[in-house]
C-alpha cells in the first residue's frame, strides 16, 4: 500500500505535469495565432530538448565488438589508424550507450594477429569473441596532411560501416559517411601542433561521428569544431 506522503508526492508532481502542459498549450495557440514562430519554437526547444536521437537503437543490453578495416590504404604512416578508430568508436559507444557490453579491444586485436589482419567471416569472428553483434568499419581512405598547404594539418577520410548480428548473420545497419574534412573550413599548422596530436584528435572526432548514430548526442558539440579545433570533446 502507498503511503499517505508518497500518494501526496504523486499528486504534486501529476499536477505540476498538467500545468505545464496547460502553460505550452497555451503559448503554442497565442504563437500560432500571432505568428510568433520564432517563441514558438523556443517554448518547444526547451520542453523537448535539443538532442538529436539516434538512428539505431539495438546496442542496449547487447555484448558488442567493433573492428575496423582499411586494407586500401597503403601509407604506413597510419598503421595503426585502424586499430585506434575501432577503440575510440567502442569507447563513445559504452559511454553513451546504456547497458551495452563490449568485447575489448585487446581481444580483438589478438584475433586479427592470429589471422593475419583478416577478417572474411564476420560470424565466425563474432562467435570466437562471444559477441552478440560485430560492427566493421571501413576505412577507405584518411590523411591529415593539407595538400593544398604544405606545412600545414587538415583531416580526410571516407568511413562506412556495416552492423552483423552473429546468431543469424543478418545485417542489421549499413552506413556511408560523408567525407570527413577537419577543419572544414581551415587548416592547423604544423608549427602549432605535432602531426601525432592533430591524428590522435582527429580519429576521435571520426569515432564520434562514427558512433553517434547509436545514441543521441547534442548538434552544437560541432558548431565551435572549425573554430577551436578540440576534437577531444
Amino acid at each position: 500500500m502507498m503511503g499517505n506522503k508518497e500518494m501526496k508526492n504523486d499528486r504534486m508532481i501529476t499536477a505540476v505535469r498538467m500545468r505545464m502542459c496547460f502553460i505550452f498549450m497555451l503559448l503554442s495557440i497565442i504563437c500560432l495565432s500571432t505568428g510568433c514562430q520564432g517563441l514558438l519554437t523556443t517554448v518547444i526547444i526547451l520542453v523537448r530538448g535539443t538532442d538529436v536521437k539516434p538512428k539505431y537503437k539495438f546496442f542496449k543490453g547487447q555484448k558488442v565488438a567493433v573492428v575496423c578495416l582499411a586494407e586500401s590504404m597503403t601509407d604506413p604512416r597510419y598503421d595503426e589508424v585502424p586499430r585506434d578508430l575501432a577503440k575510440n568508436v567502442g569507447l563513445h559507444l559504452s559511454n553513451n550507450v546504456r547497458k551495452i557490453e563490449m568485447i575489448s579491444n585487446s581481444d580483438v586485436n589478438k584475433w586479427l594477429d592470429r589471422h593475419d589482419n583478416k577478417l572474411e567471416d564476420f560470424q565466425q569472428f563474432g562467435k570466437d569473441l562471444k559477441a552478440d553483434m560485430v560492427m566493421v568499419i571501413y576505412l577507405d581512405s584518411f590523411e591529415t596532411s593539407s595538400s593544398n598547404s604544405p606545412g600545414s594539418y587538415q583531416g580526410r577520410s571516407s568511413v562506412s560501416f556495416t552492423v552483423y548480428e552473429v546468431s543469424n548473420n543478418k545485417v542489421l545497419a549499413s552506413e556511408s559517411l560523408s567525407e570527413l574534412v577537419y577543419p572544414p573550413n581551415g587548416r592547423q599548422m604544423a608549427t602549432d601542433v605535432k602531426e601525432s596530436d592533430f591524428r590522435r584528435k582527429y580519429v576521435n572526432q571520426l569515432g564520434r561521428i562514427t558512433s553517434r548514430f547509436f545514441y543521441s548526442y547534442d548538434p552544437k558539440q560541432d558548431m565551435a569544431m572549425d573554430a577551436h579545433a578540440e576534437l577531444g570533446m
